[in-house]
């Protein structure tokens, strides 16, 4: 017969474990750590954005996360009329050989399918790392091969490119070695950045660049301890960039 004693003390410890998993869980998602999302169906007659782009986009890092990510602040900036969409994925590169390609990613489809009327563009940053870069030229082409599967069919949609943002160096990091955290090389970063203000636009690819790289180059203060992923004051400066573009 089990004894009475050992099994409160194996129940209590059973549900203090599960009260941790939970509030590790909701840290996580409180502070964009754990991957989920919170998209909602678009109503009827709503203006369709779909946010595309790595943990910049997805708010990495963000207090608050599912109010103070930078497509949610931007949903509040455009009022009802609009449905913004987070279709941001951590550590997502364009290149499809890369580390951590978007189009293999679940994401990537859902962006699809999401069938937008307004598309915000901003990746390159994870681009950046060795193991992902080889030169502008080969990232360019792998750039325009994703960015274009969201130009599709009779009714296009209007694209925004937004220019990968600044990247520091934390301060534990050596600038000798041109690494910042998580291997990005802002030094790349910069590169890519340049290349992308001159994007050619046409008839056929009416791209609007918002220059997110230019905001945030002077503003350290609005990224985390990282160096990488903007804070709140980031995001909503990114947000507010965005929104007056599309105004």
């Amino acid at each position: 017969m089990v004894d009475k004693k050992i099994l409160k003390i194996a129940i209590c410890t059973i549900v203090m474990l599960c009260l941790m998993l939970l509030a590790g869980n909701t840290y996580m998602y409180n502070n964009g750590l754990s991957g989920k999302y919170a998209n909602t169906q678009a109503k009827e007659g709503q203006i369709k954005v779909a946010c595309i782009g790595d943990s910049i986009t997805y708010g990495h890092g963000i207090s608050g996360w599912k109010e103070n990510n930078y497509p949610a602040v931007l949903q509040e900036l455009l009022g009802e009329e609009y449905h913004v969409a987070n279709f941001g994925s951590s550590g997502a590169c364009v290149n499809p050989e890369g580390d951590q390609p978007y189009a293999d990613r679940e994401v990537y489809q859902a962006a699809l399918e999401y069938d937008a009327d307004i598309i915000v563009f901003m990746m390159g940053t994870n681009d950046s790392k060795p193991e992902n870069w080889t030169d502008i030229d080969s990232f360019m082409e792998d750039y325009m091969e994703l960015l274009l599967a969201f130009v599709e069919g009779e009714d296009l949609p209007q694209v925004y490119v937004g220019i990968c943002a600044e990247a520091f160096y934390a301060e534990d990091c050596d600038e000798e070695t041109g690494i910042a955290k998580y291997d990005i090389q802002p030094g790349i970063v910069d590169e890519i950045a340049e290349r992308l203000e001159q994007l050619p636009t046409s008839s056929v690819y009416p791209f609007s660049v918002i220059d997110v790289h230019s905001l945030t180059e002077a503003h350290p203060e609005w990224f985390e301890a990282d160096g990488i992923h903007p804070n709140n004051d980031g995001a909503k400066a990114i947000a507010e960039m965005v929104a007056e573009a599309m105004r």
